[in-house]
């Protein structure tokens, strides 16, 4: 088959390196919809290593967004992701997800109202006003309609539902600067659990972290991986750095490849989200491998 357009069909499809990669534990994150907090609250310390020493995850995609596939097998289809970029793949990162978490479609018009949940996740209510599933901070639906306290929004599916006004944020509306909009909507992540490959407010990995306050306080998607977010933006000498700029660490005393990143919180604190068995936590610097590794900072912000 040639490259479709589809869309993701549930809260967070976890994108896998291959069909293979799932084990036992993993079925709550292969279903329709996923239910993340039962897949990830059952799983081991020791699974949770295993996601990254087996590799098995590669990253993750939020509801409503486009991927693009390439082939399927079985119940699996190989897809890309356009709007994470990587040198892995030209139209994306790439992996393997079940089937039955897309739906063929095309992307919302760019030119309706675009709200995301500002909140580490929010309900989405059917017709009726009754709970259909819960979404993640940062997943973005087009508004049609609003009511008092609510927004009318479109579905994958083509029906419409409701989310809080209280839960989410009109696109382009991002209070006071965007270095500090990064820091005070990572803060909310403090104390959640390192996921491998995370990409939403039930787990993030570093760059995934880094990815997903950046496009919260500019809307703008940059590369997915830290050694890629490296190149991009605008270069900052260390001696310069300002509250919202990302910071890169590297092995060999910041003279060897980017392994890690982090945004920085001024007064010489790293907000980040370290390596599995460490949630986000907001460091001080001094003292620690971080303050030997750093080596590199760039400001994706204005």
């Amino acid at each position: 088959m040639g490259k479709q357009v589809y869309l993701v069909d549930t809260p967070v499809a976890t994108v896998w390196t291959s069909a293979q990669s799932p084990g036992a534990g993993d079925e709550e994150a292969l279903r329709n919809p996923a239910n993340m907090k039962q897949w990830l609250t059952g799983l081991s310390l020791e699974q949770r290593h295993e996601l990254w020493r087996k590799n098995k995850i590669q990253t993750q995609v939020l509801y409503g967004r486009k991927v693009i596939v390439h082939k399927t097998e079985g119940k699996w289809a190989y897809i890309s992701v356009p709007e994470q970029p990587s040198s892995k793949h030209p139209d994306g990162y790439p992996g393997w997800v079940p089937r039955c978490q897309l739906r063929q479609g095309e992307e919302w018009p760019q030119d309706t109202a675009v709200c995301a949940i500002k909140k580490p996740f929010a309900m989405l209510y059917d017709e009726n006003q009754l709970s259909l599933f819960e979404v993640s901070f940062q997943t973005r639906f087009s508004v049609v309609d609003e009511t008092k306290d609510r927004f009318v929004v479109k579905t994958v599916r083509g029906k419409t539902a409701s989310l809080k006004k209280q839960d989410v944020q009109l696109k382009g509306s991002s209070p006071g600067s965007q270095g500090r909009h990064m820091l005070d909507a990572g803060k909310m992540f403090l104390g959640l659990p390192y996921l491998w490959g995370g990409m939403s407010g039930y787990g993030y990995d570093c760059s995934g972290f880094s990815y997903t306050m950046v496009l919260a306080a500019t809307g703008r998607a940059i590369a997915r991986d830290a050694h890629e977010q490296a190149k991009g933006g605008t270069t900052v000498p260390l001696g310069s750095i300002a509250p919202g700029d990302l910071l890169f660490f590297a092995h060999e005393e910041g003279k060897g490849a980017i392994h890690h990143v982090g945004i920085y919180a001024g007064e010489g604190k790293l907000l980040h989200s370290p390596k599995t068995g460490r949630p986000v936590e907001l460091l001080d610097m001094e003292g620690t491998i971080y303050e030997k590794e750093l080596c590199g900072a760039r400001r994706y912000w204005m």
